[in-house]
């Protein structure tokens, strides 16, 4: 949150000198592909950015910093746990799965800013984050199991890049008697997204794995490490299979563009 702030903050800067600066944002809706499809649901993020339209002869090109942050998968399942007195608790298990990107793009517009529907290509290069908290709660005999690890249980990331296109519209052909463009275009794209290999938790088919074990080979189990309240031992317990695939997403996008200074 502190990066797109600091963004906004340069944006608001450039615009007081320059009509040349425009604030992109937007919601995201990322959807796996090929192996990562099979492993885990649609992602839904929030990007923010700016983009600098050069001047002269390449009015039509742009070229800007955006991030992202959104969300994978947010659940909560029960999970049977088995100690070493032979005591079995079910405790619920929270999993929260989210993304974090941040790129360097261009963008051309396929015709001048005079009109108020302006179809563009663009292309973008960055770093894409896959990262999972798993929150246990504690059993509630006093002779049960407490998990020693909660937060940022896996963490993984990789360049990627993105290429697409969309349209901006100015909501202003919606209304004949305006005749002046505004300073907010709406913007719509559709982008593909590729990008090295990840490690991340299958959230798409989780269940109990101490009653429902999941023995897919193409899977590495994910361990958490708890220790005994009475007897001080440290054990592990199985609460997640990981997987770990090329980074395929096609992206749809709808948001705004603010021209500052205008």
């Amino acid at each position: 949150m502190k990066f797109i702030s600091t963004l906004l903050l340069c944006s608001l800067f450039f615009s007081a000198s320059s009509q040349q600066w425009k604030l992109i944002s937007a919601y995201s809706l990322g959807l796996p592909k090929q192996d990562m499809g099979k492993n885990i649901q649609p992602a839904h993020s929030l990007e923010a950015g700016i983009l600098y339209q050069l001047p002269g002869r390449l009015k039509q090109l742009g070229v800007g910093l955006e991030a992202g942050i959104g969300s994978y998968a947010s659940k909560r399942i029960d999970q049977t746990f088995q100690f070493n007195n032979n005591l079995a608790s079910v405790v619920p298990v929270n999993y929260n799965s989210n993304t974090f990107n941040v790129n360097l793009q261009a963008r051309f517009n396929l015709l001048p800013d005079k009109y108020k529907v302006i179809p563009y290509v663009n292309a973008k290069g960055g770093l894409y984050s896959f990262f999972s908290n798993i929150y246990i709660d504690d059993p509630y005999d006093a002779d049960g199991c407490h998990a020693l690890q909660q937060e940022n249980i896996i963490n993984d990331k990789t360049m990627y890049w993105s290429a697409g296109g969309g349209v901006q519209v100015d909501p202003a052909i919606f209304s004949p008697k305006r005749k002046h463009r505004g300073n907010v275009l709406i913007d719509i794209s559709a982008n593909t997204i590729h990008g090295g290999t990840l490690n991340y938790i299958n959230t798409k088919h989780l269940q109990d794995e101490q009653t429902q074990p999941v023995t897919d080979p193409k899977s590495k189990p994910l361990n958490v490490q708890f220790i005994n309240a009475s007897t001080q031992e440290i054990h592990e317990h199985k609460v997640a299979q990981v997987y770990t695939s090329p980074l395929r997403l096609l992206e749809f996008r709808a948001g705004v563009t603010v021209l500052l200074g205008k």
